[in-house]
């Protein structure tokens, strides 16, 4: 991968999956969307994260998609970015079923998600565990593949591993998402085929 440009930045938040049990709840219901729309027009809506999760207008130049596990399901990592005591966020969400994909921080906004690389990475958090490659299913690739294929070519970044990575490829980071388990051939093959909207 190709080292990031300078830039010196402190962390945001914590940078972690640690939430409380209820949200790994498996019949917690997936918060409604807020009825704003989506910069993303196949996501099916907009459900912010709470203020205190992200930085507003934060965003520098963007350089990289990343590629997070969630270590937990859509509908509690969901609620999670919504509750003040997260100090994490992502831009999107996904789930694994369908592929269905929830936006909760708008491009302009610097989402908690990558540590130091924050203000420079439009991050993407995939429903599962880094550990069990049933999550990654060939409907969550493809939808996912879509939504990375959408921004680095609205951001213009190279369709290429150096610029579409998984968290734990950026300087700093203590994760090891999207793991192993993750098809990185099959992930940047679909994008390279997927056909802009």
């Amino acid at each position: 991968l190709a080292a990031p440009s300078a830039y010196v930045q402190e962390p945001d938040g914590h940078d972690h999956h640690q939430r409380p049990p209820e949200y790994d709840d498996p019949d917690l219901a997936v918060p409604p969307v807020s009825g704003a729309p989506s910069e993303y027009p196949r996501a099916v809506g907009f459900t912010p994260a709470d203020p205190s999760n992200y930085t507003l207008n934060g965003m520098g130049t963007v350089q990289y998609v990343v590629v997070h596990t969630m270590q937990g399901s859509y509908a509690g990592s969901i609620a999670w970015f919504q509750n003040p005591a997260a100090n994490v966020s992502a831009h999107y969400c996904m789930r694994s079923s369908d592929g269905q994909v929830t936006q909760m921080v708008h491009h302009k906004d610097k989402a908690w998600h990558v540590g130091t690389s924050n203000s420079v990475a439009l991050g993407i958090e995939h429903e599962g565990f880094v550990d069990d490659p049933a999550w990654y299913t060939w409907t969550m690739y493809l939808e996912s593949s879509r939504l990375a294929r959408w921004l680095a070519d609205s951001k213009g970044l190279p369709l290429d591993r150096n610029h579409i990575v998984g968290h734990s490829e950026l300087p700093n980071q203590t994760h090891t998402d999207p793991g192993p388990n993750w098809n990185w051939d099959l992930y940047m093959a679909l994008i390279h085929d997927v056909v802009p909207q």
